[in-house]
């Protein structure tokens, strides 16, 4: 199968899951954004960084120091009135970048995706929302991230 029959047949794959009933298709796609994080590097070192800090209930300082250690203090991740912001500039997924997937739906892999980073460092259930998406036609990718 050509690279573009496969992100053809991927974006329609994505477009039925939009559809389903309640929220099936939503929970699927999370679920594929967090089974992308468990496999990663990015994934051990987030465990490796919560095993070093003591106070594992402070989430500023859990925060703060995944921020500098992995996020190497970079403004796209921010706190603003208690609330953790992630920004990016440009697609990160290489489903999009690499593979053609033009599917929007797709972002909600990425809301996955955050919530098991930073269920994983704070060591508790968090609530990621889509803001805004490069594949819904919006500058940046952001998301906002609140302890539940």
């Amino acid at each position: 199968m050509e690279n573009n029959d496969k992100a053809k047949w991927i974006d329609t794959v994505l477009n039925l899951m939009s559809k389903m009933e309640g929220d099936q298709g939503y929970k699927a796609i999370e679920n594929c954004g967090r089974e992308c994080l468990q496999s990663s590097d990015n994934f051990r070192e987030i465990e490796k960084l919560r095993n070093e800090i003591k106070d594992k209930n402070n989430t500023d300082l859990l925060f703060n120091t995944y921020k500098e250690k992995i996020y190497k203090n970079s403004p796209t991740l921010y706190k603003n009135n208690g609330n953790i912001y992630l920004e990016y500039h440009s697609c990160g997924c290489g489903m999009v970048t690499n593979g053609g997937i033009t599917d929007p739906f797709l972002c909600n892999c990425t809301v996955g995706y955050t919530k098991q980073i930073f269920e994983t460092l704070f060591g508790q259930p968090v609530n990621v929302q889509l803001l805004e998406s490069i594949l819904n036609g919006d500058n940046i990718c952001k998301q906002m991230i609140s302890l539940k």
